[in-house]
């Protein structure tokens, strides 16, 4: 659904913006400022551990000496960490960190906590778990070692006993002598392997504290914007965001609304410029504005009106129209109350200035008024029941008004339903058409009856009324689609109840210059 822009709601919906600004500031300065600092203090505690080789090479297996930081921070120290301080599995990796000096062979675990206590006893307790890991670690590799020599051991000599009693049986085979000398050397080199690793051990790399943790106060300030410290700089931010949050309301609303507010609105749902606006005068704009001894915004307006719908039929002459008989203007409005039937009357009064024959017919059978705007309440019924009105002249329902050259054609007195007599009306348009100069027709509205759209194959010309502040926006979204799809005429639109500045040339007019209130609706 089409509405307003976002312009013309702060427009019309500045105030909501400004009592949300206004609100903001004093709800932003009005509080006392906050005299604590924004920083949070945490504590660090780091332990260093010394780590060195009896082979004189940090670098030397068994261990990689860069794997150490690895295995500090993942794997079997974190959990087994956790499991001694009764913390949950993975809680204490992320607060604790580990830094590998190669040069002088020092490993850093630094660790975070909220107090220098807990800083403390985690770098402290990593350290004695990792110092305790590696030491088992290495054990266990040493053992796995002498397990595989004991093993080969075990299997040569099982071979060396087997060839001993074949050279025994064939004492001159000197390939068995010689495959029995290979395995004692090998069962040999097995020999002191599995002694030396028993005995001795070579690259084994040792652990030990350097310096235990000792906890520093860090002083960390508030990622991200903060809040400000005066009462100026806080109503100054909520000033701000409440003239942001204002305009998002304004701009709620109106989307909400269901009227049709300017004359920007009226285009945008119209599909087009506005050919005329009828200025906003109260009250006086229900008589007829359009006389010879008048001239004023508002009746001028309805000039105006009548000088656009002459240019355009012109200029269908010079597209080819035929231009058989008068023309005939429709006057729709999407709703009752938009001022259709003021347009209708002032434009008949107005073609009548140029000295054109015109009709005014009226459809609205409902709700008929243009009658007593043109004659007054002394309007007295045709002496015709519906059945005689296909015997009747035409020209003969015509009745006088008191604008010389102006006559109205209104079958409202006659008894039947305002759809039998809509339909008798259009039937007697044609005839009409050819003895006038102008036909003007005050039509139902669009979204209320289906009557007008019999009308809309007979006009050259459709103005469309739309009212500010009346008009609803849904009806006229559903009227501009069926008057697109089905009328062959022009369409024009006319916006009704603009507030316009009173013109200095002009004596009529509002003289406090503004719109009158509509009433709630």
């Amino acid at each position: 659904m089409m509405k307003a822009t976002a312009l013309e709601a702060l427009r019309r919906f500045w105030w909501v913006a400004l009592l949300f600004a206004v609100g903001g500031a004093v709800l932003g300065a009005l509080p006392e400022p906050a005299t604590t600092t924004d920083a949070q203090v945490s504590y660090t505690a780091t332990h260093t551990l010394l780590v060195e080789s009896d082979s004189g090479s940090i670098f030397s297996d068994p261990i990689a000496v860069n794997q150490i930081q690895l295995r500090a921070t993942s794997g079997d120290v974190p959990k087994r960490v956790a499991a001694e301080l009764g913390l949950p599995e993975g809680s204490s990796a992320p607060a604790i960190g580990a830094a590998l000096e190669p040069t002088t062979g020092s490993l850093s675990l630094t660790a975070n906590a909220a107090t220098a206590g807990e800083a403390e006893q985690l770098a402290d307790t990593y350290a004695t778990v990792l110092i305790s890991y590696m030491a088992e670690l290495q054990e266990n590799e040493r053992t796995d070692r002498l397990t595989a020599l004991q093993t080969r051991a075990e299997r040569l000599e099982a071979d060396i006993d087997e060839l001993q009693r074949q050279v025994a049986d064939d004492p001159d085979n000197r390939v068995l002598q010689a495959q029995l000398d290979a395995l004692s050397r090998e069962y040999s080199v097995v020999f002191e392997q599995q002694y030396g690793n028993e005995f001795t051990q070579s690259g084994v790399l040792r652990l030990s504290t350097l310096s235990s943790a000792q906890a520093v106060a860090v002083s960390t300030e508030a990622g991200g914007l903060s809040a400000p410290k005066s009462r100026l700089g806080r109503g100054v931010s909520g000033l701000a965001v409440g003239a942001l949050l204002g305009a998002g309301v304004a701009l709620v609303m109106s989307r909400l609304d269901r009227r049709v507010r300017s004359r920007a609105q009226a285009e945008l749902l119209f599909g087009g410029q506005a050919s005329v606006v009828i200025p906003d005068v109260g009250d006086a704009g229900s008589s007829i504005a359009v006389r010879p001894d008048r001239h004023d915004q508002l009746s001028d307006a309805y000039r105006t009106l009548r000088s656009v719908l002459s240019f355009a039929q012109a200029a269908r002459l010079d597209l080819g129209d035929t231009g058989d008989g008068a023309s005939i203007v429709l006057v729709v409005s999407p709703g009752s109350g938009d001022g259709k039937t003021s347009i209708a009357a002032n434009l008949a009064s107005a073609l009548v200035e140029t000295n054109k024959r015109t009709i005014a017919v009226n459809t609205d059978f409902r709700r008929p008024t243009i009658a007593r705007r043109l004659v007054g309440d002394d309007l007295t019924p045709l002496p015709f029941s519906f059945d005689q009105l296909t015997e009747v002249p035409p020209t003969q329902l015509l009745r006088r008004t008191p604008t010389p050259n102006l006559v109205l054609l209104d079958l409202s007195g006659v008894e039947a339903p305002p759809g039998s007599l809509a339909r008798a009306t259009t039937r007697v348009l044609p005839a009409l058409a050819k003895v006038a100069d102008a036909v003007v027709i005050d039509s139902s509205p669009v979204g209320a009856t289906a009557e007008v759209l019999e009308l809309l194959p007979f006009a050259d010309h459709v103005v469309v009324a739309i009212r500010l502040d009346h008009t609803l926006t849904s009806a006229t979204q559903r009227s501009m689609q069926l008057l697109r799809s089905l009328t062959t005429g022009d369409l024009h639109l006319v916006v009704v109840g603009e507030n316009i500045e009173r013109s200095p040339y002009y004596e009529y007019g509002n003289p406090a210059g503004k719109r009158k209130k509509p009433a709630k609706r």
